[in-house]
């Protein structure tokens, strides 16, 4: 039975950053899931695993042995282009094997051939039937520089699975996959950890694929925390902490304002004795020595005093820290969304398109367009609203009565799947006035604020931006105009986001009270957002 440990393990960027200082972690047989925030160094914990980093303290093993391949493979967020001439044998690790057992076929075998072979004679159908079982050309020569990005991550998989595995890493594995194909991954997840002597621990913010875990960790502030069950499970341990936090925070907030309260009456009782005793003094009915005595006890009794609710104030300020500390700032934030004004039942998209046939759109609808890799999703949108990512009634469209003929019928708005940078070294907030340039600056910093960039992120160029944050400044940009946009279009817009942004994404569009035109593979994200009707492509 296998089992992946971390032990105190320190890692820092070659800056000398420190990432990780005292990381723990087991992770057992089946499938867990690694969660946190972007930076919070999910994919460097998953390099270290896989022996492609170095960790500076602590050690990493698999069953009592150091974590390395064979029995480690590791599957990164981004592949690494293909060589020229590489074949999908190649890909998976087998085109030696299957050269030797060619040489040997032919009779022109020699001992190398026979010791790289080994016991491995059916590698051809094994390799074969994997492939098929995965959706993907049984052709071993076929060239991988003809595979669709979804294919090549499942190719990646394959080659994974081949081997003599007992640690399974995967980076994002689902970024590229159409519906069709994630669940193939998830087929083969199963098979891989259904033995219970095998792991496969994955990084994703794919709602879906993170419901079907055994295990979820979070990676948070250097620490890794381990909730029995898949992400539903976290989030309920995780809101109710927060309730209570919250409602611990409100009550120490309350102590904080008793305790200053009690303070200010205390410091009025010791100026009016104090004014009492000079007045005493001044008319001096008692002898010199007593009134002496008097004093020297007032004066140590009111020290007393004031130390009594000087602390009361300090131990409540701690329990307000403690109280603050506990709470997930992060968990709070929320974008709140414009209303459009959109009236129930308003026509907002009415067109016959060539391939989908008549797409038909009427406030305020909420609409999936699905399809597996390569239907047209996102050639159908550029027919709908052209190359442009925002625009007024009227917009074109592939309607079978002419071009003259409206296909948008109310102001929209269009946020790409790739959405380029035309002026890296602009703020969010020059992005945001460019949309409307005679606004007031203060309109468009309040703007940026409640799309989360609050203060000085306001401020940060567009080149420095997470993918997550330039899809947020993106829609911050596009609900400044004027009318407000009365129909949202997003294509594929989790790729680039952790899963803290897909949650707020979610919660922004299932708050959204205009139409909604959404291409996306994940289906528990189009659960959130609460998708009326879907359209399907292929």
């Amino acid at each position: 039975m296998s089992s992946l440990v971390l032990s105190d393990v320190a890692y820092a960027f070659p800056d000398h950053t420190p990432l990780f200082t005292e990381l723990n972690l087991t992770v057992g047989p089946g499938l867990t899931a690694l969660i946190g925030r972007n930076g919070a160094g999910k994919s460097t914990l998953l390099r270290l695993a896989a022996a492609e980093l170095r960790p500076s303290g602590g050690s990493i093993t698999v069953g009592g042995e150091p974590a390395r391949p064979p029995a480690v493979a590791y599957l990164p967020q981004l592949l690494a282009d293909a060589p020229a001439g590489r074949t999908l044998a190649d890909e998976l690790g087998v085109g030696g094997r299957l050269a030797a057992l060619e040489r040997i076929e032919a009779g022109e075998g020699g001992d190398d051939d026979f010791a790289r072979i080994g016991d491995d004679w059916a590698v051809a159908e094994r390799t074969v039937a994997l492939l098929d079982g995965l959706g993907l050309p049984t052709d071993l020569g076929r060239p991988v520089g003809a595979l669709s990005g979804g294919e090549r991550t499942l190719a990646a998989l394959a080659g994974r699975l081949l081997g003599q595995r007992r640690v399974l890493l995967l980076d994002e594995p689902t970024n590229n996959l159409d519906s069709r194909a994630r669940l193939r991954l998830f087929d083969a997840l199963d098979r891989f950890t259904a033995g219970g002597d095998r792991l496969a621990l994955v990084v994703s913010h794919d709602l879906e694929l993170l419901e079907r875990v055994g295990t979820t960790v979070e990676l948070r502030g250097g620490r890794c925390r381990v909730f029995g069950g898949p992400y539903s499970h976290h989030r309920e341990v995780v809101d109710a902490e927060q309730a209570a936090a919250l409602q611990s925070l409100t009550g120490a907030r309350n102590d904080l304002r008793a305790e200053k309260r009690d303070k200010v009456d205390a410091q009025v009782v010791l100026a009016r004795r104090l004014r009492y005793g000079r007045k005493m003094e001044a008319t001096k009915r008692e002898p010199k020595i007593v009134m002496g005595m008097r004093k020297r006890s007032a004066q140590e009794s009111a020290a007393r005093y004031r130390a009594t609710h000087e602390r009361g104030v300090e131990q409540a300020q701690g329990r307000l820290r403690a109280a603050d500390a506990a709470v997930r700032h992060d968990d709070l934030l929320r974008i709140p969304m414009p209303d459009p004004g959109l009236p129930a039942g308003r026509i907002v998209l009415d067109a016959v398109d060539p391939v989908a046939g008549r797409i038909h759109l009427a406030g305020p609808a909420r609409v999936r367009l699905a399809g597996p890799n390569g239907s047209g999703k996102t050639t159908l949108l550029r027919r709908l609203f052209g190359d442009g990512v925002a625009g007024g009634a009227g917009g074109r469209g592939a309607s079978d009565a002419g071009d003259d003929d409206e296909a948008v019928h109310v102001p929209w708005a269009l946020l790409p799947q790739d959405l380029r940078i035309e002026e890296p070294e602009w703020s969010v907030v020059d992005a945001i006035r460019a949309v409307r340039p005679d606004a007031p600056a203060e309109e468009a910093h309040a703007h940026a604020a409640r799309f989360l960039f609050i203060g000085d992120a306001g401020f940060r160029r567009l080149a420095d931006l997470s993918g997550g944050e330039r899809l947020r400044a993106a829609l911050a940009a596009r609900l400044f105009a004027r009318p407000v946009p009365q129909v949202l279009v997003l294509d594929e817009p989790t790729n680039n986001l952790d899963l803290d942004g897909v949650e707020v994404l979610a919660d922004a569009l299932a708050q959204w009270r205009g139409a909604l035109l959404l291409v996306s593979h994940d289906d528990g994200f189009c659960d959130r957002v609460g998708v009326d009707d879907v359209i399907t492509l292929g």
